[in-house]
């Protein structure tokens, strides 16, 4: 029996066909098993690009997957059904009851484990009455060869299917995605692309409440709208949200009516989404007609972590109210919390207020946001104002405990005076406990910096979402940013001298003392005023972040500076892990969150920050600086509050390249660096010849390092003594060559002379 799905063709040759009891008119699940003489089931996928095929090669050691598998277990929402009862009804099939209730037996408790990871998306699908063309179809195969992984067709993804395998590492779970792709019919008409949100918020409403625990209790109401046409569903009964896995919803109303909630741990789908947010469904007992709703969720959560010593956060990787994608809209947020807490979040300062140990604050955003955050302690508040931008900086009156001194200093006795008693031998020395940091002794300097780059960064990109930016300390070595709030690591707050060791140690000490600040603060533009379509575009926001803090870098310390940190960038992209391959070999940027898998865990990183910091830096290279900055104001400009995706940079950035540069579309470019793998090694040679007319200057460039097929234009600069001219070669293989006539003889000719390729140069 063949199932067809666009690119997944899997074909069930002989063996036992099971098929799960009926969940609303048909069966959701089916059990192939085929360990019996002959049997056999048999499975091929054909990835429809290069990268996708060495994705999978990666994994599989083969770039098109032709595997045989001995059971396999199916899910399904789509025509499957329909499908395999037409089958059963026109062929020779037997029925084997006694082999039915051996098999049930054996794999009741595997189908539950597996389907635990789609219950969410069946209830829906079904109580929904999807149509069959968007409904989902996963396979979990067993093969010799490769073990367990999954296929999956889901035409309500950005990729529609997807080849991928549980994995668990040093106690943690990853779901390596080997392959991932639009499906053969999107691919042939990209307006059959994934179907839009279901509704759209228009307004989101919190009154939260803080125990004295730090339990979170919130009454959040939100008002959506409903499109008048385009539903992939028969009936909108069943409305799906995400939050963070620390938040239970208690109850919902939807238009003043109760709902059902079903919520449900999803190990599969959570690290397909890669966060910490789960999806929950709010079912109705009638069909949503189009139009303005409002849903009203009551729900409670430890979303506030103690860190020790007074300290507390809140958890960064997953939502703490219900949403439904990250769209732009408003928001109203009341919170009550103790008295000495005070709490920050997304938003203009209303009103706060304390009434008796209750603490009381109120943030409004009258400007659509893409996503709302909060953060609360016992802080000490330093205020900077430049350009019409207000920073408020909040510091932990207390260091956490992870950063709290662990070594004790012992002190010899003091010495007797001259001439006094001596010291008695059984003296014992004084054993002093150093005094930890004050984590808010440079809370003046820090809000002067985070202005500096709040002003430098809105000159050059336009207006931040939210004119005040609040800035709060958060435990670990990273930062995160909201519109009009971002957490800073504590290390960021500290002196060197007072910061763990590691913080000093290499290109630590620059990222907390000279990239952190400004990158998180960039985000208030990359990535909360402009967003991406999905994963494989993610990169730009980070990338572009990273590169607007080497560019205030620039500012105080000169070029010099940024040279040093993408020199750094390539040494780690090139080092080596335990597999033998370099950490950018991992993968093409565009992979995003899926460079992050067992196998290389540091990857996404590495490749997403570093690499994507170098491509920014060689785009600025190619346009000018004028045309470059004019490239990001437009970017900003015309993509606000929209997304914006890889292709779009590039061809902004094609339009604005100077006339005579190579590559006018910057294809090859983003195909080498984008695409592709491949940092290349460049040995350059020149020769000068005198003739008649001038002096023939011969140039060759080795590459090694690289495929065969990878191609970049090399800049290689002529220097005349008083001129300078500028010429470019695209590397060929393993060596290219040219010939160029010239008037004079040059004083120096250089390749790459301005740092601007990514590149090994020797």
């Amino acid at each position: 029996m063949p199932l067809v799905r666009e690119d997944i063709k899997i074909f069930l040759t002989d063996g036992f066909l099971i098929l799960s009891k009926p969940l609303g008119p048909a069966p959701m699940a089916a059990l192939f098993w085929a360990e019996v003489e002959g049997g056999d089931g048999e499975i091929i996928v054909l990835p429809p690009t290069a990268g996708e095929r060495q994705s999978l090669a990666r994994f599989s050691q083969t770039p098109n997957l032709n595997e045989h598998f001995r059971s396999a277990v199916f899910i399904f929402t789509d025509s499957t059904a329909a499908e395999i009862d037409a089958f059963l009804r026109d062929s020779a099939a037997k029925p084997s009851p006694e082999m039915g209730a051996l098999l049930a037996d054996q794999y009741t408790s595997t189908l539950r484990n597996v389907t635990a990871s789609f219950e969410t998306r069946i209830v829906q699908d079904i109580a929904g009455k999807v149509r069959p063309e968007f409904g989902l179809f996963f396979a979990a195969l067993a093969t010799p060869s490769h073990g367990n992984f999954d296929a999956v067709h889901d035409p309500q993804a950005i990729d529609q299917v997807v080849l991928a395998q549980l994995q668990n590492r040093e106690n943690r779970s990853y779901y390596n995605i080997w392959t991932s792709f639009p499906s053969r019919r999107v691919r042939k008409n990209a307006e059959l692309g994934p179907p839009p949100r279901e509704f759209e918020i228009e307004h989101v409403k919190i009154d939260a409440v803080l125990s004295t625990e730090l339990r979170l209790n919130a009454r959040v109401t939100m008002r959506i709208r409903i499109p008048s046409a385009g539903l992939l569903r028969q009936e909108l009964n069943a409305l799906a949200f995400d939050i963070s896995r620390r938040v239970r919803i208690r109850e919902v109303n939807v238009d003043g009516v109760a709902a059902q909630v079903l919520q449900r741990e999803s190990l599969r789908s959570t690290l397909l989404r890669g966060n910490d947010n789960e999806v929950f469904l709010v079912a109705l007992d009638r069909n949503l007609a189009p139009g303005a709703h409002t849903v009203v969720f009551d729900q409670e959560g430890e979303v506030i972590l103690p860190a020790g010593n007074g300290v507390y956060f809140v958890s960064a990787r997953g939502t703490w109210y219900p949403h439904h994608g990250l769209q732009f809209t408003t928001f109203d947020m009341t919170f009550r919390s103790p008295r000495n807490l005070s709490v920050i979040a997304t938003g203009d300062l209303v009103e706060e207020r304390v009434e008796a140990e209750t603490r009381f604050v109120r943030r409004r955003s009258t400007v659509p946001l893409r996503i709302a955050g909060f953060n609360l302690g016992e802080y000490k508040r330093s205020t900077a104002t430049r350009g019409g931008l207000t920073v408020e900086v909040y510091a932990n009156k207390a260091m956490e405990a992870s950063l709290a001194p662990r070594r004790e200093v012992v002190v010899p006795p003091p010495v007797p005076a001259l001439g006094r008693q001596p010291r008695p031998a059984s003296l014992p020395p004084v054993v002093v406990q150093p005094l930890p940091p004050d984590p808010a002794a440079l809370i003046a300097a820090l809000a002067s910096e985070v202005a500096e780059a709040f002003e430098f960064l809105a000159a050059r990109f336009g207006p931040p979402p939210l004119k005040t930016l609040a800035v709060s300390p958060i435990p670990g070595a990273f930062g995160q940013g909201f519109p009009g709030l971002i957490y800073l690591s504590t290390l960021a707050y500290l002196a060197p001298r007072d910061r763990p060791q590691f913080a000093n140690q290499g290109m630590h000490l620059v990222f907390f003392s000279d990239i952190l600040v400004a990158h998180e603060v960039a985000h208030q533009w990359w990535g909360n005023t402009v967003t991406t379509t999905g994963y494989r575009d993610e990169w730009m926001m980070e990338a572009l972040a990273n590169y607007s803090a080497l560019l205030l870098l620039e500012r105080k310390r000169g070029i010099r500076a940024v040279d040093e940190v993408l020199d750094k960038y390539r040494e780690h992209l090139l080092t080596k892990g335990s597999n033998g391959q370099t950490i950018e070999a991992a993968g093409p940027i565009h992979l995003g969150s899926r460079l992050e898998t067992s196998e290389t865990p540091d990857a996404y990183r590495a490749i997403v920050y570093e690499k994507g910091t170098w491509i920014i830096h060689m785009l600025r290279r190619r346009l000018g600086d004028t045309a470059f900055f004019d490239v990001l104001r437009q970017l900003h400009t015309r993509y606000l509050r929209g997304r914006v995706t890889t292709a779009d940079l590039r061809r902004l950035s094609a339009e604005r390249q100077p006339k005579g540069n190579p590559d006018a579309g910057l294809e090859q470019f983003f195909a080498s660096y984008v695409d592709s793998t491949g940092i290349p090694t460049l040995r350059f040679q020149n020769r000068q010849k005198r003739t008649a007319k001038g002096v023939s200057l011969t140039v060759e460039i080795e590459q090694s390092g690289v495929p065969e097929d990878f191609a970049v234009d090399v800049p290689i600069e002529i220097d005349f003594g008083r001129a300078k001219e500028l010429r470019w070669l695209r590397t060929d293989g393993e060596r290219t060559s040219a010939e160029w006539s010239l008037a004079t003889v040059p004083v120096r000719v250089t390749l790459d002379p301005r740092n601007s390729l990514l590149a090994q140069k020797k």
